[in-house]
Protein backbone atom coordinates (compact mmCIF):
# COMPACT_ATOMS: atom_id res chain seq x y z
CA UNK A 1 0.00 0.00 0.00
CA UNK A 2 2.87 2.39 0.71
CA UNK A 3 4.02 2.05 -2.90
CA UNK A 4 0.57 3.03 -4.25
CA UNK A 5 0.33 5.90 -1.77
CA UNK A 6 3.72 7.27 -2.86
CA UNK A 7 2.69 7.03 -6.51
CA UNK A 8 -0.18 9.45 -5.98
CA UNK A 9 1.46 11.72 -3.47
CA UNK A 10 3.02 14.80 -4.97
CA UNK A 11 6.12 16.37 -3.58
CA UNK A 12 5.49 19.87 -2.31
CA UNK A 13 6.62 22.57 -4.71
CA UNK A 14 9.08 25.04 -3.24
CA UNK A 15 7.31 28.23 -2.26
CA UNK A 16 8.28 31.22 -4.37
CA UNK A 17 9.44 34.23 -2.39
CA UNK A 18 9.19 36.78 -5.19
CA UNK A 19 12.71 37.93 -4.35
CA UNK A 20 15.43 38.48 -6.96
CA UNK A 21 19.04 39.30 -6.06
CA UNK A 22 21.28 41.13 -8.51
CA UNK A 23 25.01 41.06 -7.75
CA UNK A 24 26.54 43.71 -10.01
CA UNK A 25 29.21 46.33 -9.32
CA UNK A 26 28.14 48.59 -12.21
CA UNK A 27 25.39 50.54 -10.45
CA UNK A 28 23.83 51.96 -13.64
CA UNK A 29 23.58 48.48 -15.20
CA UNK A 30 22.24 46.99 -11.96
CA UNK A 31 19.56 49.67 -11.64
CA UNK A 32 18.53 49.22 -15.29
CA UNK A 33 18.22 45.46 -14.82
CA UNK A 34 16.31 45.95 -11.58
CA UNK A 35 13.84 48.36 -13.23
CA UNK A 36 13.41 45.95 -16.16
CA UNK A 37 12.61 43.02 -13.85
CA UNK A 38 10.19 45.06 -11.73
CA UNK A 39 8.29 46.26 -14.80
CA UNK A 40 8.21 42.96 -16.71
CA UNK A 41 7.66 40.66 -13.73
CA UNK A 42 5.06 42.22 -11.44
CA UNK A 43 5.00 39.03 -9.36
CA UNK A 44 8.40 39.99 -7.94
CA UNK A 45 7.97 41.42 -4.49
CA UNK A 46 11.53 42.65 -4.22
CA UNK A 47 14.64 43.12 -6.34
CA UNK A 48 17.75 43.75 -4.26
CA UNK A 49 21.03 44.95 -5.75
CA UNK A 50 24.37 44.06 -4.15
CA UNK A 51 27.58 45.75 -5.36
CA UNK A 52 29.69 42.79 -4.15
CA UNK A 53 28.93 39.14 -3.61
CA UNK A 54 30.02 39.07 0.00
CA UNK A 55 26.98 41.16 0.98
CA UNK A 56 24.70 38.86 -1.00
CA UNK A 57 25.98 35.81 0.88
CA UNK A 58 24.90 37.40 4.16
CA UNK A 59 21.31 37.67 2.87
CA UNK A 60 20.79 34.14 1.49
CA UNK A 61 18.51 33.21 4.39
CA UNK A 62 15.87 35.39 2.65
CA UNK A 63 15.72 32.62 -0.01
CA UNK A 64 15.65 34.54 -3.30
CA UNK A 65 14.04 32.76 -6.25
CA UNK A 66 17.05 33.65 -8.37
CA UNK A 67 20.44 35.34 -8.11
CA UNK A 68 21.73 37.18 -11.17
CA UNK A 69 25.46 37.65 -10.75
CA UNK A 70 28.25 39.27 -12.74
CA UNK A 71 31.56 37.46 -13.02
CA UNK A 72 33.76 40.53 -12.57
CA UNK A 73 32.92 42.26 -9.29
CA UNK A 74 36.06 44.25 -8.63
CA UNK A 75 35.61 47.50 -10.55
CA UNK A 76 34.60 49.39 -7.40
CA UNK A 77 36.16 47.23 -4.68
CA UNK A 78 39.45 45.85 -5.95
CA UNK A 79 39.61 43.08 -3.37
CA UNK A 80 36.06 41.82 -3.99
CA UNK A 81 35.66 38.11 -4.76
CA UNK A 82 34.79 37.08 -8.31
CA UNK A 83 31.32 35.93 -9.22
CA UNK A 84 32.62 32.37 -9.48
CA UNK A 85 34.00 32.53 -5.92
CA UNK A 86 30.58 33.70 -4.71
CA UNK A 87 28.80 30.97 -6.71
CA UNK A 88 31.02 28.35 -5.05
CA UNK A 89 30.02 29.70 -1.63
CA UNK A 90 26.34 29.75 -2.55
CA UNK A 91 26.43 26.19 -3.89
CA UNK A 92 28.11 24.93 -0.72
CA UNK A 93 25.15 26.00 1.43
CA UNK A 94 22.27 26.36 -1.08
CA UNK A 95 22.81 23.82 -3.88
CA UNK A 96 19.25 24.28 -5.16
CA UNK A 97 19.56 28.05 -5.73
CA UNK A 98 18.79 29.36 -9.24
CA UNK A 99 21.81 31.33 -10.45
CA UNK A 100 22.24 33.26 -13.67
CA UNK A 101 25.74 34.46 -14.54
CA UNK A 102 25.45 37.67 -16.54
CA UNK A 103 28.86 38.77 -17.74
CA UNK A 104 31.10 39.90 -20.57
CA UNK A 105 33.41 37.01 -19.74
CA UNK A 106 35.03 35.71 -22.94
CA UNK A 107 37.10 32.95 -21.32
CA UNK A 108 35.27 29.79 -22.35
CA UNK A 109 36.79 27.88 -19.44
CA UNK A 110 35.04 30.19 -16.97
CA UNK A 111 31.78 29.97 -18.92
CA UNK A 112 32.01 26.17 -19.03
CA UNK A 113 32.82 25.97 -15.33
CA UNK A 114 29.80 28.18 -14.53
CA UNK A 115 27.51 26.01 -16.61
CA UNK A 116 28.75 22.52 -15.87
CA UNK A 117 30.43 22.47 -12.49
CA UNK A 118 28.05 24.88 -10.77
CA UNK A 119 24.81 24.38 -12.74
CA UNK A 120 24.35 28.05 -13.59
CA UNK A 121 22.78 29.62 -16.61
CA UNK A 122 25.16 31.91 -18.50
CA UNK A 123 24.13 35.02 -20.43
CA UNK A 124 26.55 37.22 -22.29
CA UNK A 125 26.16 40.85 -21.25
CA UNK A 126 25.19 42.38 -24.59
CA UNK A 127 22.14 43.93 -26.30
CA UNK A 128 20.22 40.62 -26.05
CA UNK A 129 20.93 40.07 -22.35
CA UNK A 130 17.72 41.49 -20.86
CA UNK A 131 15.58 39.43 -23.25
CA UNK A 132 17.46 36.26 -22.32
CA UNK A 133 17.17 37.09 -18.62
CA UNK A 134 13.42 37.51 -19.15
CA UNK A 135 13.20 34.07 -20.78
CA UNK A 136 14.93 32.43 -17.83
CA UNK A 137 12.90 34.36 -15.28
CA UNK A 138 9.66 33.18 -16.91
CA UNK A 139 10.76 29.60 -16.20
CA UNK A 140 11.93 30.34 -12.66
CA UNK A 141 9.25 32.72 -11.40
Amino acid sequence: MNFIKRLFTTTPVATKTGIVFIVEDNNAYAQSLSAFIKSDFPQTKEVTVFPVGETCIAELDRKPDVIIIDYFLDSVYKDAKTGLDIIKQIRSTHPEMNIIVLSIQKDMEVVTESLLAYQCSYINKDEKAFGLVASLLKEIL
